[in-house]
């Protein structure tokens, strides 16, 4: 597992970077200057969200390569995971295609990271006793 965790943070480390890079350089395709810095900005919270979690995702796999983890462990990097496709992934595809169908989902991208944080708590607590 610890190596799927590393391997994904890289994949999302390196989808964010160019991300950022779009978001600071393109959109240009956006003709309304208002429209193209609101775009940014979107753009811009969902590449900060998506490179914080990814390193995130990082120390997970790190942590479970050290302790062999727990299932709290497991759900947390998946929970970080979901809310990474949901939350990044559904902004950058609203921002790059105009598809608004999906818009209602970036929310639950969002609880995701809420409760990926909750589950990394909970595997921090149920790993305090273990010796390293």
């Amino acid at each position: 597992m610890s190596r799927l965790f590393i391997v994904l943070a890289g994949l999302f480390g390196a989808i964010g970077v160019a991300m950022g890079a779009y978001t600071a350089h393109g959109l240009g395709f956006i003709a309304s200057p208002q429209a193209r810095e609101a775009a940014r900005m979107s753009m811009g919270s969902a590449v900060h969200y998506q490179l914080l979690h990814a390193v995130v995702l990082l120390l997970i796999g790190l942590w479970f390569r050290q302790t062999g983890g727990n299932r709290a462990l497991v759900a947390a990097a998946a929970l970080f995971c979901l809310g990474i496709v949901l939350f990044c992934g559904l902004i950058y595809l609203q921002t790059l295609t105009s598809v608004q169908s999906l818009r209602p989902f970036v929310p639950w991208g969002g609880t995701s990271f809420i409760l990926a944080w909750l589950a990394l708590a909970l595997a921090g607590w149920l790993e305090a006793g273990r010796p390293i």
